[in-house]
């Protein structure tokens, strides 16, 4: 992808959300169909615009004004217009008001994401919904990250927006509705965060834009003095002890780089700092969420002087504590990696064969690559090998490099042992 197409997919990426917020506080979220649709055609316009001109500086305004245009050109085919405000109203000659993009945009998008955990909905479909509509990511982007089929993901999508426009989305909530909706707005950020630091489409290991996003909507809940929460200040923490080690975690090509292998001298001291700084504050209530614990063990990797020197066994603890508050395989997996450092790779083979894990998980690539690496250790390099091979057939093209570079050097360990 070339540098001007890239820089007009981030402008999109960046700004869909904010715009679909803005659009649905001006025209009622009961017309969502009408102004996803008019952000579409707006969009598509600027992408073939702005390949052969360059982003312009406003491009944000740009796009409201471009969607705003469509969607009152569709109501008023719709014969909907008179129902509108008389401000939509104006001569076409008259450059439409963005009151919308002034300074409560950053409320339009949190109260539009709070709008999104509507209590009747299934929180998977709530992700679905939030993910898509204000976070602009693609079906099979959904479906990759949440471990589920496209076609899941699209039934999700379809039952959610369904039902939020039968219970009308309001984006003006009571103070006493906003609690039990944090947890889900908490999860769409969390998300959005993982699918930028573990990208899991494309040619990209890192995808710094929705990191980014991530830890501005983050920041938005966490300061925000309406929204804010030990919760969300641990969520805040948690990015910004994985985001500082970014550099370190791929090299020259952008393949991934296992932890063992990052070099530490990369790894942004300032930013781990200040993720430190914010799980200190979040965890002054006592309170020990999943973003606490998560936060914690990232502290612990991101300030370990070497792989070697890390405190494992503590990892371990905040794993076991971790599958308490929030029980899960992939918790189960990582405690087990962990204890095969704190103790040895026997006892994490032994913590494994008690999981009983889901078919999704046992046969994933990170399950297989945990196992192989697991018998490596051991010296079993043939069945290493074979699981080795089976994790890369599994594996996207990023994710094999690492597991290529492990099965050939076990391979020549197994020629050598097979030699002697």
């Amino acid at each position: 992808m070339s540098e001007g197409a890239q820089a007009v997919d981030l402008v999109l990426r960046h700004e869909y959300g904010r715009l679909v917020a803005a659009l649905l506080r001006e025209f009622g979220a009961h017309r969502l169909s009408i102004v996803e649709d008019g952000l579409s055609q707006a969009m598509l316009e600027g992408v073939l615009s702005w390949r052969t001109r360059g982003v312009p500086p406003n491009a944000r305004a740009w796009l409201h004004r471009a969607a705003r245009h469509r969607i009152l050109d569709e109501l008023r085919r719709q014969r909907r217009v008179e129902a509108m405000d008389e401000r939509e109203e104006q001569p076409s000659g008259e450059a439409p008001p963005l009151a919308a993009l002034s300074e409560d945009v950053h409320d339009d998008e949190l109260q539009a994401l709070f709008a999104c955990a509507e209590p009747s909905i299934p929180v998977a479909s709530q992700l679905v919904f939030a993910l898509r509509t204000l976070c602009g990511f693609s079906t099979r982007e959904i479906a990759s990250r949440l471990v589920t089929s496209e076609e899941n993901v699209q039934k999700r999508w379809e039952r959610a927006r369904g039902r939020l426009q039968e219970v009308d989305l309001k984006l003006e909530l009571s103070a006493a509705e906003w609690p039990a909706r944090s947890d889900a707005v908490l999860r769409m950020i969390y998300v959005l965060f993982t699918e930028g630091y573990f990208a899991s489409t494309g040619d990209q290991t890192l995808r710094l834009d929705l990191c980014t996003e991530a830890l501005r909507l983050g920041h938005l809940v966490a300061e925000h003095p309406r929204y804010t929460s030990p919760g969300a200040l641990a969520l805040v923490a948690l990015m910004h002890l994985h985001h500082g080690r970014r550099d370190a975690r791929v090299d020259g090509q952008g393949l991934p780089v296992l932890l063992e292998e990052q070099d530490r001298r990369r790894y942004h001291r300032a930013e781990l700092a200040l993720g430190l700084e914010a799980l200190a504050a979040a965890s002054r209530g006592g309170l020990e969420s999943r973003y606490h614990l998560e936060a914690a063990i990232a502290a612990e990797h991101a300030f370990a002087p070497t792989f070697d020197a890390t405190r494992w066994g503590v990892i371990v603890s905040l794993y076991d504590r971790l599958a308490k508050v929030d029980p899960s395989p992939l918790h189960e997996l990582h405690g087990a990696i962990a204890l095969s450092y704190a103790e040895s790779p026997q006892a994490a083979m032994a913590r494994l064969d008690r999981l009983r894990p889901p078919t999704w998980l046992r046969e994933s690539y990170l399950w297989l690559a945990t196992c192989a690496d697991l018998h490596r250790r051991l010296g079993d390099h043939d069945r290493a090998c074979l699981l080795y091979e089976r994790a890369i057939a599994l594996a996207t093209p990023l994710e094999r490099a690492p597991l290529e570079r492990r099965l050939g050097a076990c391979r020549l360990l197994a020629a050598g042992v097979q030699g002697a």
